[in-house]
């Protein structure tokens, strides 16, 4: 088995360059977002290496281990304390999947099961021997396993055992043959060092004989726990019974001594030459000794290597259960941090991908506390009329063509050929409707409030509820501002464009929107072309090659996002065009009233010369436009 080497940018490998592990935003608050989005992809992590649905989850008072079903790791996640933190999870999580945790129960059972006899020495302290031997054997085994089935996972596994075995005090121990007495804790200390490349087999006895009965070459030999446990108890009877033997031996010795010590003392005393001897003997003890701060610093890497073992791993950073309820939330909703390319800079951008009541009721700056159905009403009610009007769709219309010059022979004409008569040919023609997938972009920032919110939102359920009630029309709705979601502040500083996806027609209900669409509000600024970005590749995932098109409702001018010296509205054009450019069709609704908003000239330089404006108490023109386009036949 290879030896343990660190390597830094394992995070960067899979969450790319601009990976940014700065859990702690500018007023000194965890950022819950990106914890939450931290926390499911260390979890996918886990999931594809082990193959199982095992949940991650930080840790939070009272919940400080890991209870065999659940891996459990700390919140300190900065800098190098990140690859080591996503190896110990991939660890933990490879032990639920591959390791018999019911072995360890009637331990002195099964201990007996491979030779080791219940009624000989076989006290607490035993039993622990023969654990811990197995943990590490077990470590080999499964460690073995996921390097062979998940070799692009190794950085991880490295910067763990970086962090937790590869000590500079356990170097120079090995080294300078500080651990060479023939006792079970010497012994111990070797073999979990075994990997380590200043490893020495000569420094004890049965060094050589350990090594080979664990056969680390051949590790993948051992294809279960029971069998790890089969070697950890041969390595303890051997042990054992050595051990037993020198301490026979040494009983043996002292007793000689004893009787020895006399004779030598009056030799000595006669000859007056103990003094140097004495001398020498303290100089060459001092030479071999450790300072204390040194066998501090020993004893202390000794004991992180033994907590490793025993899955007693210091997991630094907890969370309140409030904390933990939020990450919960927010990691629940889909929540992920996306980066967008402003061309001079990058800015990261927060989309929830789930809207749950969940994260409505621990996300008080983006949700009422209270709902308002009216508006969702209204454009259910709404949208059966238009559904209703949609159901011709439902119905395939057959037209036959007959005494026709090519197609297939009407049998009823066949009679005719005989009579220079060639028009015995018919063909059947199916009229289809276009299939669609409908996204519907609802400007949410401050100055929706009010009417403009609510009709924007009883036109797109209108359509939403109409697209219920008819086949090949999918719908995805969601609302952009911006926020700092999580952490307590929402100043324009320190503000992230934020786009809620709240309804998906391909797994959401029409219930889903009676229920949950009355407790969206007005949240932030208008980042209207960075926001669009952020959501371009799931929207062209999400069509699955049916005809897109995406409806924008908005009212205002761009809010500058990053660099201030960047055009807003010259991004949402250069956006825009590129959605084009991939197939979508663009609709796009100015939503105009007496108030604070932009002017219609700067609306269409964004989304093009057809873009059209809508007077907030007349959103049924929307759906008028949406009724004709559903209708449309394929060619």
């Amino acid at each position: 088995m290879s030896v343990f080497k660190y390597s830094s940018n394992a995070s960067s490998w899979w969450l790319g360059d601009d990976f940014d592990n700065d859990f702690v935003n500018n007023d000194n608050k965890l950022d819950f977002t990106k914890l939450a989005s931290t926390q499911r992809a260390i979890g996918n992590f886990v999931n594809i290496v082990t193959g199982q649905q095992i949940p991650v989850e930080f840790q939070s008072n009272g919940n400080s281990y890991t209870d065999g079903t659940t891996v459990v790791i700390g919140t300190k996640l900065e800098g190098k304390d990140f690859d080591p933190t996503v190896g110990l999870a991939l660890h933990e999580g490879s032990h639920i999947a591959h390791t018999n945790f019911d072995l360890l129960k009637n331990f002195s059972t099964n201990i007996s099961l491979h030779g080791v006899n219940p009624n000989f020495d076989m006290t607490q302290r035993t039993e622990k021997i023969i654990k811990d031997l197995l943990n590490w054997i077990e470590d080999r085994r499964i460690d073995y396993l996921i390097y062979k089935t998940a070799p692009g996972y190794r950085m991880y596994y490295e910067s763990m055992y970086k962090k937790y075995f590869c000590d500079k005090a356990i170097d120079k121990a090995l080294k300078d043959k500080r651990k060479c007495n023939e006792t079970l804790d010497d012994y111990f200390f070797h073999i979990i060092n075994f990997t380590n490349p200043n490893r020495d087999l000569t420094q004890l006895e049965l060094l050589q004989e350990i090594w080979n009965i664990i056969d680390l070459k051949n590790i993948s030999r051992l294809q279960s726990t029971n069998e790890a446990l089969e070697v950890a108890c041969e390595i303890y009877k051997r042990l054992s019974s050595h051990l037993e033997k020198n301490e026979e031996s040494a009983d043996d010795t002292d007793n000689d001594s004893e009787n020895k010590s006399s004779a030598d003392g009056e030799e000595n005393e006669s000859s007056g030459e103990s003094g140097e001897s004495g001398e020498e003997a303290e100089d060459d003890s001092e030479d071999n000794s450790l300072s204390p701060r040194q066998q501090k610093m020993l004893d202390n890497a000794i004991d992180k290597q033994r907590k490793f073992l025993n899955g007693e791993q210091k997991k630094s950073g907890r969370l309140s259960k409030a904390q933990s309820y939020t990450v919960k939330a927010i990691k629940e909703a889909g929540t992920e941090i996306v980066s967008v390319d402003l061309g001079s800079e990058k800015v990261d951008t927060i989309v929830i991908k789930n809207l749950t009541k969940n994260i409505i009721d621990h996300m008080p700056d983006l949700f009422a506390s209270r709902p308002d159905h009216d508006h969702i009403l209204k454009g259910i009610r709404l949208g059966k009329m238009l559904g209703k009007k949609l159901q011709v769709r439902n119905e395939d219309k057959t037209l036959k063509s007959t005494r026709l010059q090519t197609g297939k022979i009407d049998r009823r004409l066949i009679s005719q050929l005989g009579y220079d008569n060639v028009n015995v040919f018919h063909k059947i023609v199916t009229d289809r409707f276009k299939d669609y997938f409908i996204h519907i972009s609802i400007d949410a920032s401050g100055s929706m409030w009010g009417n403009k919110l609510e009709n924007a939102i009883t036109s797109a359920v209108a359509i939403a509820q109409a697209a219920s009630m008819t086949t090949g029309i999918r719908v995805q709705i969601s609302f952009r501002g911006t926020s700092d979601v999580g952490s307590g502040r929402n100043y324009r500083e320190h503000s992230k464009c934020t786009t809620i996806i709240a309804y998906d027609s391909a797994k959401d209900k029409m219930s889903k929107i009676k229920n949950l669409f009355g407790y969206i509000i007005t949240f932030g600024m208008t980042p209207e072309g960075v926001a669009f970005k952020s959501i371009e590749k799931q929207i062209l995932v999400d069509s699955k090659g049916d005809e897109c098109i995406f409806i924008n409702y908005s009212d205002g001018y761009p809010t500058h996002m990053g660099n201030v010296s960047m055009d807003p509205v010259a991004f949402t054009r250069s956006v825009i065009k590129q959605f084009r450019e991939a197939g979508m069709g663009i609709l796009s609704y100015f939503i105009n009233d007496k108030g604070y908003s932009m002017d219609l000239d700067k609306f269409k330089q964004m989304y093009g010369n057809d873009a059209s404006n809508i007077d907030t108490q007349n959103m049924l023109q929307v759906s008028k436009t949406m009724n004709s386009k559903f209708l449309e036949k394929t060619q």
